[in-house]
């Protein structure tokens, strides 16, 4: 007989910042058009909650504030540099509407960014066997996430393509910046800052990131389909994050409670 999981206040704040997430974003395409923008804030602040509160509870503070960090610092100088020169996302700005910004890049960006590097970054782990191929499936599961991301908020006017593009009206090259970005952030962590590799322990504390990543998942293919950019967009998301949602959650079992 297995003992029963500990329940320490990092995964009782993931468990409880987790439910409020759903719950805002199952709020989001019904409130009042004056309400979006501070709810998209609510929304990126939960799940970053949530993100760091799951990373905590399985790896420590210093794995969960340094993979945030990073991730911070990684997205914005992305952000600020692509602005300013269109790479590596290809040309585009951001409108007034997201507040405060830094360097014509809105702060909420970045905190965007370090919400999604644990459970991307889970993923990873779940797939990968060695370092490299560890951070290159997280990579690969961020991008995947921006196929979602990128029409939903270009489509309610965060941020613009001046040129349009093939893909709902974005750059495909985009996405090929959102992966050498995520190679730079997910390589530097997995082999120069040789964070150790932990084996699943089938426990709620390991499932947390992949099942905020596996509500991403869902979550924007449904929303896109109802409410966002339709039944192309929806496809895409579904098919690009379930490429690595799937095989990642196939190789999870949450353990059964004694």
């Amino acid at each position: 007989m297995q003992p029963v999981e500990r329940r320490t206040p990092a995964v009782l704040i993931a468990i409880l910042a987790f439910a409020l997430l759903v719950a805002a974003q199952l709020a989001y395409p019904q409130v009042p058009a004056s309400w979006i923008d501070p709810m998209t804030l609510i929304v990126v602040l939960l799940f970053l909650a949530a993100s760091v509160a799951a990373a905590w509870a399985r790896s420590g503070p210093r794995f969960a504030l340094a993979l945030a960090g990073l991730a911070f610092l990684c997205g914005y100088a992305s952000e600020v540099v692509g602005v300013a020169t269109g790479f590596p996302f290809s040309e585009y700005f951001y409108t007034e509407r997201l507040q405060p910004q830094l360097l014509e890049v809105p702060i909420v960006i970045p905190l965007a960014w370090a919400m999604m590097a644990f459970p991307a970054w889970r993923i990873g782990e779940l797939i990968g066997t060695t370092p490299a191929l560890r951070a290159l499936a997280a990579a690969g599961a961020l991008t995947a996430w921006d196929v979602a991301l990128d029409p939903q908020m270009v489509g309610i006017g965060y941020w613009e393509w001046p040129d349009g593009g093939a893909y709902a009206g974005i750059p495909l090259v985009n996405f090929l910046g959102w992966l050498l970005v995520g190679l730079v952030l997910f390589g530097w962590w997995a082999l120069v800052a040789r964070v150790p590799h932990v084996p699943s322990r089938r426990s709620l504390v390991d499932a947390l990131g992949p099942l905020l990543y596996a509500w991403t998942w869902i979550g924007s293919t449904v929303a896109h389909a109802l409410f966002f950019a339709g039944w192309g967009v929806a496809i895409a998301s579904f098919t690009a994050m379930g490429l690595f949602a799937v095989p990642a959650l196939l190789r999870l079992r949450i353990r059964e409670p004694a």
